[in-house]
Formats: structure tokens, C-alpha cells, sequence
């Protein structure tokens, strides 16, 4: 591989790393209630932790900060498909360990849902629509979740997307699903001490 491709590659790498580590949900827990969102709730350094143990609104401007550092990420490095690889994979990458919070971070779902959504805006739309049916009808979180994602991935192609850049916006959510796999001893113990109601979202209190 040419040494200019190389450092193109290690560029990419680290510029997507730098805005996947931006802790949104961490400052704004930080700055407007004074707590770790690592050790409350969940233990998700995420819009879904922030929305029960800040509020509403802030869950809000926390997801739509990710969505917006995924989907910046996207712009940035949409052509050629190998560098946009890249960036799917180290923008997750750096949400999930953050150097700033010592590695422990978020899983990245919002991250790589804005990242998706920039690259199959349409199919994206589609997949919200899926998923606010869904959320009507379970009031559940990973249902909903998991609606978006795949009537996005599987509509893209459908709507004429290049299967080479559905893969790579999949690398993203594969690291996201390999970082849940790695916070989840975390996060049980938490959840234990927390009260935290894996299945409806909250505290029970």
C-alpha cells in the first residue's frame, strides 16, 4: 500500500475517532446535574441514560449531537468506500472508549444511526417511521432500536444504494453490537445498584 494511501488511512482513522469521542451525554450530565452518567441509570454513556436522569429535553439534544458527529463523519468521508469504512468503524470506536473518559464510554447506536442516515437519508426516513409504529405499540427501547436499523439497511439497497456502502454503515453497528457484548458485566452491575429497568428504560422507583 502507498505510503500517501497509509497516511490517508491513519488519518481518517484518527479524525473519525476524535468526533466519535466527543462525550456528549457525559457533559451534559456533568454540566446540568452534576452527575457521572456512567455510574447512574444504566450506566450508558448515552441519549437513553441522559433522558431518564436529566430529562427529557436533554435526552433529546444528546441524541441529536450524536446523530449529528455520525452523520458529519459520513459527509466527510463518503468517497472512496474503503475510507469510509474506516470512519464507520473508528467513529464507533471512539464513542464506546473515549480516551477523555478513560475508555469507558457509550455503545455508539445514535452515532451510527446519523452516520447511516446521512448516507440513505430516504431509507432512514422509512426506518424512523418503522420504528415510531413499533415504539407505539411495545413502548420498548431495543425493539424500536432494532427496527431502525434493519428496515434502513435492508431499504437502502431496495432504494438503489450501493451494497459496498450498506456494508460499511453495517461495520458500524458490528462494533457497536461488539461493544454492548464488552459493557454488559458493567452494566448489570450497575443496573443492580441503580434499580434500572432494562426492559421499559427508568429507574425503579
Amino acid at each position: 500500500m502507498p505510503v500517501d494511501t497509509l497516511a490517508t488511512a491513519a488519518g481518517t482513522a484518527f479524525i473519525a475517532y476524535l468526533v466519535g469521542s466527543l462525550p456528549s451525554a457525559y457533559l451534559v450530565g456533568r454540566l446540568v446535574r452534576g452527575i457521572d452518567v456512567r455510574s447512574e441509570g444504566e450506566g450508558n454513556v448515552g441519549a437513553r441514560n441522559v433522558f431518564h436522569e436529566v430529562g427529557t429535553g436533554w435526552g433529546i439534544v444528546v441524541f441529536a449531537l450524536d446523530l449529528g458527529k455520525g452523520a458529519g463523519a459520513a459527509l466527510l468521508f463518503r468517497d472512496p468506500t474503503w475510507q469510509l469504512a474506516i470512519a464507520a468503524v473508528f467513529l464507533v470506536v471512539g464513542h464506546g472508549f473515549p480516551v477523555w473518559l478513560r475508555f469507558v464510554g457509550g455503545k455508539g447506536m445514535a452515532a451510527a444511526g446519523g452516520f447511516t442516515a446521512a448516507l440513505f437519508p430516504v431509507a432512514a426516513l422509512i426506518g424512523g417511521a418503522a420504528c415510531g409504529v413499533v415504539w407505539l405499540l411495545t413502548h420498548r427501547f431495543l425493539p424500536t432500536v432494532i427496527t431502525v436499523t434493519v428496515v434502513t439497511l435492508v431499504g437502502a439497497p431496495l432504494l438503489g444504494s450501493d451494497l459496498e456502502v450498506v456494508g460499511t454503515a453495517l461495520l458500524g453497528f458490528v462494533v457497536v453490537a461488539v461493544k454492548r457484548v464488552i459493557d454488559e458485566p458493567r452494566m448489570r452491575r450497575i443496573e443492580a445498584e441503580t434499580g434500572w429497568d432494562r426492559e421499559r428504560g427508568g429507574t425503579r422507583r
